[in-house]
């Protein structure tokens, strides 16, 4: 739940009055750099699993690095497509 302030739609709609426990909505720049920096993090993450497999031959390592690799592509897939709708709202509102 703590993700929704990152959720690029919210930057478009109209701020709702919060409580004092939640945080600021994130601007649209913020927004931008915060999944810039998730994507290069979830990449360097697949990259070390490949790293650290090209030492072994172990079938069973091999699996476990599929298994690190398989859900960073998706998250950074989703982080995409986050970064394209904040760009789409962003060009929308300019215009």
């Amino acid at each position: 739940m703590h993700q929704l302030t990152k959720d690029p739609a919210r930057i478009t709609e109209v701020e709702i009055i919060a409580d004092s426990s939640s945080r600021k909505p994130l601007s649209a720049a913020e927004l931008m750099s915060y999944l810039d920096y998730c994507s290069e993090m979830l990449s360097l993450i697949g990259k070390l699993a490949a790293q650290y497999v090209q030492k072994f031959d172990d079938p069973v390592v091999l699996a476990a690095v599929n298994e690190v690799e398989a859900p960073t592509t998706g998250l950074s897939g989703k982080i995409w497509q986050k970064i394209m709708i904040l760009n789409l709202n962003q060009t929308n509102t300019t215009a």
